[in-house]
């Protein structure tokens, strides 16, 4: 989640980039069965594929060759940035940045950040694409058939953001939904959190999170206490990022992963401590275990909200 804001914070903060003042009432995009949901997507002259993600702002992520086939431009001398963060490949990337009239989902073209980087964002698509670049007041992600179970209702911090706000044990933590994410996934300040509020214990099982291509996280699957929720809904197989250090103590026959000892702020400890310089408030990142049952997902714009229909 941290580095998607970072990537767009390189052209958010040039200008304003409202939507069109007149958004459709409603869209429809099918969730399938398998891989992650896509949509076609028109700027300056291309037709491009992007993968819909629902974690973060408005904002398109493109690789660099479609960028480049597509004749982008960055934005005159701020435009192009470094950035350093332990989610790309190698630590840090080239981004360059720019406001575009992107068309997404087949509707009428409007402001839109646009960021692409010199290194791998997507393999399943010419880039991502948040949902809130759709420009509708509702938009509906749906397996198909009737939408069975439960709502719950989850309240955005604002009609332009994809994130919830959340309090564990009196610890703020900014929350996202990740389809691409097989587990749910979270920062130490987090996972220590509900280690405090006694809903999850620590397991000792460690596994590779790759939430870019090229880039493969260490974290430890954390065994929820019986019944245990979050925002009202079931923990299923929530997991907590950690050091390649603890990876190694806990499991020796472990892969490595691409991480090193400068990116381990968000990252389980031995004594699961909270250092000050800590980077950002703790965050979580719903994933597919949860997100799994839900037959329909709605970004409710208007209602600065998202109503899941789930059934667990």
């Amino acid at each position: 989640m941290r580095i998607l804001l970072e990537l767009t914070i390189v052209v958010i903060a040039l200008l304003a980039s409202p939507l069109a003042a007149r958004p459709v009432p409603l869209v429809t995009i099918p969730l399938p069965a398998i891989g992650q949901p896509l949509t076609r997507i028109t700027i300056k002259d291309a037709v491009l594929t992007a993968r819909l993600a629902l974690g973060f702002d408005n904002a398109l992520l493109l690789n660099l060759g479609p960028a480049t086939a597509a004749k982008l431009r960055a934005f005159p001398l701020i435009g192009k940035q470094t950035v350093r963060n332990p989610l790309i490949p190698g630590g840090e990337a080239v981004a360059r940045g720019n406001i575009y009239s992107v068309g997404v989902a087949g509707l009428p073209a409007h402001s839109v950040p646009t960021v692409w980087i010199d290194k791998a964002i997507a393999t399943d698509a010419d880039g991502i694409v948040s949902a809130l670049s759709i420009d509708a007041d509702r938009v509906v992600f749906s397996r198909g058939g009737p939408a069975t179970g439960k709502v719950y209702t989850l309240t955005r911090k604002g009609t332009g953001d994809a994130s919830v706000r959340a309090v564990i044990a009196g610890v703020e933590v900014t929350v996202g939904l990740d389809l691409a994410s097989a587990d749910t996934i979270m920062s130490l300040g987090a996972a220590a959190a509900m280690q405090g509020a006694s809903v999850v214990k620590r397991s000792g099982r460690v596994g590779l999170w790759t939430p870019f291509p090229g880039v493969r996280l260490p974290f430890e699957r954390l065994s929820p206490v019986p019944n245990a929720r979050f925002l009202d809904m079931p923990l299923i197989a929530p997991t907590g990022r950690i050091t390649e250090a603890e990876m190694k103590r806990l499991d020796t026959r472990a892969a490595a992963g691409t991480s090193t000892a400068d990116d381990d702020a968000d990252a389980i400890t031995v004594t699961a401590t909270v250092k000050k310089n800590r980077r950002g408030i703790p965050w979580v990142l719903i994933g597919r275990d949860v997100l799994d049952h839900c037959s329909r997902i709605e970004l409710d714009r208007p209602g600065k909200r998202w109503l899941l229909t789930c059934d667990f």
